[in-house]
């Protein structure tokens, strides 16, 4: 049985951005074209990650670090953009069996190093 959750979320739901590398190629005269990036925008709930988890997961996540529910389906190591601030899609739960809501954790990109 899968439960709809995707009413309640769009309750909640803000925009964010997933940002995507394409692919670079050559010309037909031999010259290598750089990628362009791709920005796709998107609507989802980004949330705190909550102290419980933050401190029952080794240390691996900190406050910067985000939770997304979202309906898209996105793959382990997309980066999206919320509020100014990029995160790199670092593990998704299995709710999707359950639910037509995805859960995925968001390790805050380091501000020295944008994408």
């Amino acid at each position: 049985m899968r439960f709809n959750q995707a009413r309640t979320l769009r309750k909640y739901e803000r925009p964010y951005t997933l940002i995507r590398e394409g692919e670079g190629k050559w010309n037909s005269v031999g010259v290598y074209q750089p990628p362009e990036t791709q920005r796709i925008d998107l609507r989802g709930s980004i949330q705190a990650l909550g102290d419980k988890l933050t401190q029952t997961d080794g240390g691996r996540y900190t406050v910067d670090d985000r939770l997304l529910l979202t309906t898209y389906e996105h793959e382990s190591g997309d980066v999206v953009e919320h509020q100014g601030k990029q995160y790199t899609v670092e593990t998704d739960s299995d709710w999707n069996q359950y639910s037509n809501v995805n859960e995925y954790r968001l390790k805050r990109v380091s501000t020295h190093d944008p994408v």
